[in-house]
């Protein structure tokens, strides 16, 4: 089943086709989409801690995560939401009302909290409409810029053992780094 899931989110990003990537400028104020794998709880602290980082750079956060459960119990909020199994069809599809919401926004730049490979965020990656997007190489090509760890291949599977924040660091470090000719 998983392997048709897959087939399925690889047709529908074949439809969705090319969108022109551009590079965030971090001198002036960016629209931000924070994609995460929820904890059971909902707690989520070192999200809220990122996203306290996030707004002292002046930036407009908006958080969607994933909860591997059927009931979410945390509200849904215009700047955060926790999505669950509920919220995907049979086929690991993002029901068409959720992607009406999450296309309706337009992002400057999206940040994939991902560790590990699940195909529920990468749903939400894929649909979102951000000019650039970056996160972890987990193989999906769903993103503009890829980070890799040292000594980590996708197939390997030691993406669980990366922390949150480190990932959040990195992602950081090279965007600040890196200047666009945009």
């Amino acid at each position: 089943m998983s392997k048709l899931k897959e087939r399925i989110f690889n047709r529908m990003m074949r439809k969705l086709g090319e969108r022109k990537v551009l590079f965030p400028h971090l001198d002036k104020p960016l629209k931000v989409l924070l994609i995460y794998e929820s904890d059971l709880l909902e707690r989520n602290d070192a999200i809220k801690t990122i996203r306290q980082d996030l707004l002292r750079r002046q930036m407009d956060v908006t958080m969607w995560g994933y909860a591997p459960k059927k009931e979410v119990t945390t509200m849904i909020l215009p700047q955060s939401r926790i999505l669950g199994m509920a919220d995907y069809t049979f086929f690991g599809k993002l029901r068409e009302d959720i992607v009406g919401d999450l296309r309706a926004e337009h992002y400057d730049l999206l940040i994939d909290l991902t560790t590990r490979p699940i195909l529920s965020l990468r749903y939400i990656a894929g649909l979102a409409n951000a000019d650039f997007k970056v996160g972890l190489n987990l193989g999906e090509g769903v993103h503009d810029m890829l980070l890799s760890p040292p000594d980590f291949s996708p197939e390997q599977g030691d993406a669980a053992a990366i922390e949150t924040t480190w990932l959040y660091d990195q992602i950081m470090r090279y965007i600040t780094t890196i200047k666009s000719n945009d």
